[in-house]
């Protein structure tokens, strides 16, 4: 079978870096081709290669049989080449069909006003074949995540794309999304699509991918099908050496109550939310998507008001109006979305990590203490292990991996004793994450508290203490993490919630 799409000794170059060297991979049609590696391994590189973002320094990218030379995405998409990214480019403020035809509008016969009635009729007919129940007229706003990353697949499948990228398009949705894109994923197999898949998430590679791709260090590790290579041989050729204990598990010694909720309510978002946290300890917090745990993290956190309830920090009720007094009471929140919210993507490393803290460290008259900011960012540089060229660097520029141990090191900076961490691995690889478990485990050991929001399942069971399952807004249970199965966790999580339990 001849390759749908080729990468021939390809090599690119930046100024100063080497992000690719010889890298050759055949992609087939109707095969779902896993392209992994850590973060900085030049999977986006390649990628952006192969759809006319980049051009490459040396080498050539061939379609079907045909060398190509795109200068830019919407060349790359026009002969059939199409990338679905994390963040999805759908507008927000146009219908769903709007959206599909975004570009390539039909217009009437006049010439000028576009054929509305054909738009329609013609996306709800690609929507109606995928099986998913959108309407064309939805306005995009208004659709869940998952509904979203359909109308994205619907648009690839109206402009019958040849080769699909897609990157990480699983990281918002839950299990039940998750199989409804695998069955499109399928589909588009049916319909002979080479589809480039690129995930951190092991589960999901063995569960859609017929191959798979190892970059590491912008270098060709291996292509091999998954039938003939396990996940610890897999990770191990990732990283570069085998990995022992991925979750960095050591015992952990509860301690004193920290946190306490009772009753806590919200609207529609949750209702009677009661439950304790604990000096040494991280406590798991697992449920579908929509079950009201990242409400109720935002709520402790101060940075929504609870109808009814109460929330007490060491022994003392505390009503917090802002998140300012939540880290007055030295508590920190890594945010689900770290690129919106944990950062400001275009200042420096040294301000992110320092800007919760700088109201307590002002020289007279209001003052910035420079030299303090420099000391204590290069210390937490240091002792978490950051990997930047310099504090002054701008964090946009990092890998995932490194911007999230930067805002950790933004809340220890603020003394905080108490971490909220919202799915706090969320799109970083294998290599990071398990870095970030062992620097959860040394807070905990000196006596922090964690309260970790995670739709990862062997993420909770391999690194919680104790684990709360919500669904629909209510706690369903509490599990010990020795022995728990996800079919127990997803058991609570997928109950109705008239019949909660608990453990």
């Amino acid at each position: 079978m001849q390759p749908c799409i080729q990468a021939v000794n390809i090599t690119k170059i930046f100024p100063g870096v080497r992000a690719l060297s010889d890298i050759s991979i055949d992609f087939y049609p109707g095969e779902v081709h896993a392209l992994m590696g850590e973060n900085g391994a030049g999977k986006s590189t390649l990628i952006k290669i192969l759809s006319g973002v980049y051009t490459a320094t040396e080498g050539k990218v061939i379609l079907e049989g045909q060398e190509t030379h795109f200068t830019s995405p919407g060349q790359a998409l026009e002969a059939g080449i199409a990338v679905i990214h994390q963040e999805l480019s759908i507008a927000n403020d146009l219908t769903v069909a709007e959206n599909m035809f975004l570009g390539v509008e039909p217009t009437r016969k006049d010439g000028v006003f576009l054929d509305r009635k054909r738009m329609n009729q013609e996306a709800q007919r690609v929507l109606d074949e995928m099986g998913v129940s959108i309407r064309a007229t939805d306005v995009a706003r208004d659709l869940t995540a998952a509904q979203q990353q359909m109308a994205e697949i619907a648009k690839i499948v109206m402009k019958n794309a040849k080769v699909v990228v897609m990157d990480e398009p699983t990281s918002s949705l839950s299990d039940h999304e998750i199989n409804a894109l695998f069955t499109q994923i399928r589909r588009l197999k049916e319909k002979n699509v080479a589809v480039i898949y690129i995930s951190h998430r092991m589960k999901e590679i063995y569960e859609i991918c017929d191959r798979a791709t190892i970059l590491r260090d912008g270098t060709f590790v291996l292509t091999q099908p998954l039938s003939e290579i396990t996940e610890a041989e897999l990770v191990a050729k990732m990283v570069g050496r085998e990995m022992k204990d991925y979750y960095n598990r050591v015992p952990h010694k509860r301690g004193e109550e920290t946190l306490r909720v009772e009753g806590l309510s919200l609207g529609r978002h949750f209702q009677d939310v009661s439950f304790s946290a604990y000096s040494g300890e991280i406590l798991g917090i697992a449920g579908l998507i929509g079950a009201g745990r990242t409400e109720v993290m935002e709520t402790i956190f101060g940075a929504r008001q609870a109808d009814s309830g109460r929330v007490v920090v060491r022994g003392k009720e505390v009503r917090f109006r802002s998140p300012r007094e939540a880290i007055a009471e030295r508590i920190g929140m890594v945010t689900e979305d770290r690129r919106t919210t944990g950062l400001m993507l275009q200042a420096m490393v040294k301000d992110n990590e320092v800007l919760p803290s700088l109201i307590y460290h002002k020289k007279p008259l209001g003052f910035l203490d420079f030299l303090w900011e420099k000391q204590v960012s290069q210390e937490f540089v240091e002792k978490l292990g950051v990997k930047t060229p310099s504090i002054q660097a701008t964090i946009a520029n990092l890998s995932g991996g490194n911007q999230q141990k930067v805002i950790l090191a933004k809340w220890l900076i603020a003394n905080s004793d108490i971490l909220i961490l919202d799915e706090p691995t969320r799109g970083i690889d294998v290599n990071a994450k398990s870095e970030f478990y062992r620097l959860m485990n040394d807070f905990v050991a000196k006596g922090g508290t964690i309260i970790m929001v995670s739709s990862e399942l062997p993420e909770i069971i391999g690194i919680s203490d104790r684990i709360l399952v919500m669904r629909e807004g209510r706690v369903m249970g509490e599990l010990d993490y020795q022995g728990v199965t996800e079919e127990q966790i997803m058991s609570l999580a997928s109950v109705r919630s008239d019949t909660a339990q608990t453990s």
